[in-house]
């Protein structure tokens, strides 16, 4: 059986999620401004840092492909 060939847009399919999903925050930012200081402020910005962060994991991360090849090779099982 042969290996599938990588998909040829993920460059471009990433970018577009890291704009939308940047415009996206940077909106919640203004938004979160206007909202008085409390616990719905806090809460709304800790969301915000763990979306950004998933999105981080999401963009640089490896996928679950690479991450299964790393742990074969790392067993030294070269089956597929």
């Amino acid at each position: 059986m042969s290996r599938p060939l990588p998909e040829g847009q993920w460059l471009w399919r990433r970018l577009a999620i890291f704009t939308v999903c940047s415009f996206v925050m940077w909106k919640l930012n203004g938004l979160i401004d206007r909202l008085p200081l409390g616990d719905l402020r806090t809460i709304t910005q800790h969301l915000i840092l763990l979306l950004a962060t998933l999105l981080a994991l999401y963009l640089i991360g490896p996928t679950a492909e690479h991450i299964i090849a790393l742990v074969r090779a790392w067993r030294g099982d070269n089956s597929k």
